[in-house]
């Protein structure tokens, strides 16, 4: 067996560990196509979860955050396995990962503050970091406001746009159904700006504009990006290609373990799942030794 497999390969070869090509294709196979398919894409999960393999501080999906006015807390992508570090668009290069404990004893009032972020908490709500400090209420805009398509305006009275938006700057709206999402400043008055994009006529009570006043860059440890689908006969793990037949003992792990009298068998179950953590133990070796210099003990200068 070659050491690159595309998925189908890699389920070929649970099936032949599980000897189950009687009545393939025919409906009296002991696990479905699907199943296995699902025990490959928890044994490939599982492995980007433990090794933090997938390391990345680029896919704007998962790792770019748009930090806003009078806001502090934001969703954070559901492959985010851990995140290492941040760092802002504005420059400031190292946003450290803290956790409420460190914050409680070394930043007062760390819960109210406002400025530059300087650090961040993952996972402070559910599915969500908070940034510390937070933006204050400089360029946050709420209340009735009018959309007007013509000219792609917004206007709301007394809201002194013009003092905190100027061309170029991105906002984002909420509470307005038909004009959510990220807009770009082309001109800004007192009272209305005009923005690049469409919008759509509207009149709203609870509109709220935010001011995008940084972007929150994170270095981030993820789970693969895509779950296998064997959609195509290319499709193959995203992890590196000498691990692929490795994802196999995490098939038979969970394989065995199914309900019946005969697929399940708890020994081999538990054979294959200290294999599989076996390979996944290598694994995180061999990243470490990727990742870290080595640093050989030398004499100080003079003392030969």
């Amino acid at each position: 067996m070659g050491a690159e497999m595309y998925t189908k390969l890699i389920l070929s070869g649970a099936r032949d560990k599980l000897e189950d090509w009687k009545g393939y294709g025919q409906g009296r196979e002991l696990w479905k196509d699907p199943e296995l398919l699902g025990y490959l894409n928890n044994a490939h999960n599982d492995w980007a979860r433990q090794t933090l393999c997938f390391r990345d501080s680029s896919t704007e999906a998962i790792c770019k955050i748009l930090l806003l006015a009078n806001q502090h807390t934001f969703v954070m992508d559901k492959r985010i396995v851990a995140i290492h570090k941040g760092r802002l668009l504005s420059g400031w290069p190292n946003i450290e990962v803290k956790d409420e404990l460190w914050l409680n004893e070394y930043i007062f009032s760390w819960e109210t503050r406002t400025g530059d972020p300087r650090y961040l908490v993952p996972d402070y709500e559910v599915g969500k970091l908070r940034i510390i400090p937070y933006f204050d209420t400089e360029g946050y805009f709420s209340g009735p406001m009018t959309f007007a398509a013509a000219d792609k305006s917004i206007t709301k009275a007394g809201a002194n746009f013009s003092t905190y938006l100027s061309a170029g700057n991105q906002v984002v709206i909420t509470g307005a159904p038909l004009n959510l999402g990220t807009k770009t400043v082309a001109t800004a008055s007192v009272n209305a700006f005009t923005v690049s994009e469409a919008v759509t006529n509207e009149t709203s009570s609870a509109a709220v504009i935010q001011k995008v006043r940084d972007t929150l860059w994170l270095s981030t440890s993820r789970l693969p990006l895509n779950q296998l689908t064997m959609a195509s006969d290319n499709e193959e793990p995203e992890i590196n290609f000498d691990y692929h037949p490795k994802l196999i003992p995490g098939i038979l792990r969970e394989a065995y373990e199914k309900d019946g009298a005969q697929t399940l068998d708890p020994k081999a179950a538990d054979r294959y799942r200290i294999l599989f953590q076996g390979h996944i133990n290598m694994a995180k070796k061999e990243k470490y030794r990727l990742r870290h210099s080595s640093r050989v003990l030398r004499p100080n200068p003079g003392t030969l």
